[in-house]
């Protein structure tokens, strides 16, 4: 999926205070992990900016062990993702309104809740690095209203667990819920978007969107797996390596590795250097989830044959494409962004495959190589709501408004792919969404305004069920 066909916009940022003061400035104080967590956090809500950009543009600043650097990236992460929830918590027992409360100070009460509740830091070390972070941020006046937010914090959310959701349950990493000394969210039997939308830390449209549709039983999935820390997953390259060879090398370097659901992957269940372990430089795999697997695999690609890649950027399709077709194809990957083609061709490079030739395009898709295709692959840009567990801050930029108009520019890409591929060729329709509108009803849309296009098959993948939520549908053009 590739967002440089959108339009930037400004994204909605949830949760900020209303904010007249100046933040503080920080880039000469950057000596631990937790300050970058904060840091970056502060840059996030005063920029919209992705975090990965604005962490990696920190690293200048500061001279961070990898471990200290991993803790920022899952502290900030984790906040922004559970955002609505730690604000819930932190209103319970803050009496001010949050208007009076600075919003810098917020943003460190934010830090240590997630610490305190959501992470494996033990409750006093998670209060006490919090309140030294005030005093290193040169604010030791927050020092004791922090500590005794913190604390009531941690009192509030006891070591019971159930398995049912309730207005006093907030929902944990594995699947159950911990039992609340008060209930401070809405009750589920009664308002259900809102109670998801509050524990499950979603903007109300989304929850709204997903109570309406999904059964309760792929509704809690569903939510349970936005939150989830991702596991990586390997696609390995079959031209180069097989899965055994693969394992074999990474449980020798130490790598814990499970097998895929997928006969050609490989999940790594903790976190990793990825361009340190072993295959990586010798492009013996890529990193791609199940579900992103998918797209090329139904498109089919066989040798010799004349393939589009119409929105290749980052390259993991592309290059799946040339796997399975044995690097005999003719692939080419188009983009419209210089830098992110970079990208497909440094996947390219490493992967040592000689099927793909990218090619820069237009917006408007005049550009593109005349073919005709043989089969054409259009992974869309979309609203993300099939992997918010990997991207954190893609719930808090979902939109009704700039929905609609994805939904216009997924319509035009699909008609270009149709245009390009021959009579007799085959379309796959790719999204990592999962609402209706950009995935079952658009091509339905499409197919029926385009009479020579038949669908052939379409699935969607929910969140968890057991990889990424995706959608690809297989179109023939007669």
């Amino acid at each position: 999926m590739n967002n440089a066909w959108k339009k930037r916009r400004q994204p909605r940022r949830p949760s900020k205070p209303a904010d007249t003061s100046e933040t503080l400035p920080l880039e000469d104080h950057l000596h631990s992990g937790r300050m970058l967590a904060w840091f970056a956090l502060q840059r996030y809500d005063d920029t919209g900016r992705f975090l990965s950009e604005i962490l990696t543009d920190s690293d200048s600043l500061h001279a961070l062990s990898g471990q200290d650097r991993g803790l920022a990236v899952d502290v900030a992460s984790g906040v922004v993702r559970r955002r609505r929830t730690i604000d819930t918590l932190l209103e319970s027992q803050i009496s001010r309104p949050r208007s009076n409360v600075e919003p810098d100070l917020w943003r460190l009460l934010q830090l240590g809740v997630f610490q305190v509740v959501f992470s494996r830091t033990p409750e006093h070390a998670a209060v006490d690095t919090t309140v030294e972070l005030a005093k290193q941020i040169g604010c030791s006046r927050w020092c004791g209203f922090a500590n005794g937010v913190l604390r009531n914090v941690a009192r509030l959310v006891g070591e019971a667990t159930t398995d049912e959701p309730a207005s006093n349950t907030l929902p944990t990493s594995g699947g159950t819920y911990r039992r609340l000394e008060q209930a401070i969210f809405p009750d589920p039997a009664v308002d259900l978007p809102e109670y998801v939308g509050r524990v499950f830390s979603l903007p109300r449209s989304l929850a709204r969107r997903w109570s309406g549709r999904l059964s309760r039983s792929d509704l809690l999935t569903t939510c349970f797996a936005s939150l989830q820390i991702p596991e990586t997953c390997l696609r390995i390259n079959r031209v180069a390596a097989t899965v055994n060879h693969v394992q074999t090398a990474l449980t020798e370097h130490g790598v814990e590795v499970l097998p895929g659901h997928n006969p050609w992957s490989l999940r790594l269940p903790h976190a990793a250097r990825i361009t340190e372990l072993p295959g990586y430089a010798e492009g013996w795999w890529s990193v791609q989830d199940e579900s992103a697997m998918l797209a090329a695999e139904l498109l089919a690609p066989q040798p010799g044959e004349k393939i589009l890649d119409l929105c290749a950027a980052p390259g993991g399709k592309s290059t799946h494409l040339a796997e399975l077709s044995r690097d005999t194809a003719e692939i080419t990957a188009c983009d419209v962004s210089e830098h992110r083609l970079r990208r497909v061709q440094e996947s390219v490079n490493r992967l040592q495959f000689g099927s793909i030739e990218t090619v820069l395009i237009s917006r408007d898709g005049e550009d593109i190589p005349s073919g005709p295709y043989d089969a054409v692959l259009v992974d869309v840009p979309c609203s993300n709501t099939g992997v918010l567990s990997r991207r954190p801050e893609a719930r808090w930029r979902f939109r009704e408004d700039e929905l609609a108009e994805l939904v216009q520019l997924q319509t035009r890409l699909l008609l270009t792919a149709m245009d390009h591929v021959r009579p007799g060729g085959r379309i796959v329709y790719s999204t990592c969404s999962i609402e209706p509108e950009e995935t079952t009803e658009l091509v339905a849309n499409v197919a029926s305004l385009v009479p020579e296009l038949t669908v052939q098959s379409q699935q969607l993948q929910l969140p968890g069920q057991p990889a990424d939520g995706a959608f690809q549908a297989v179109l023939q053009r007669a």
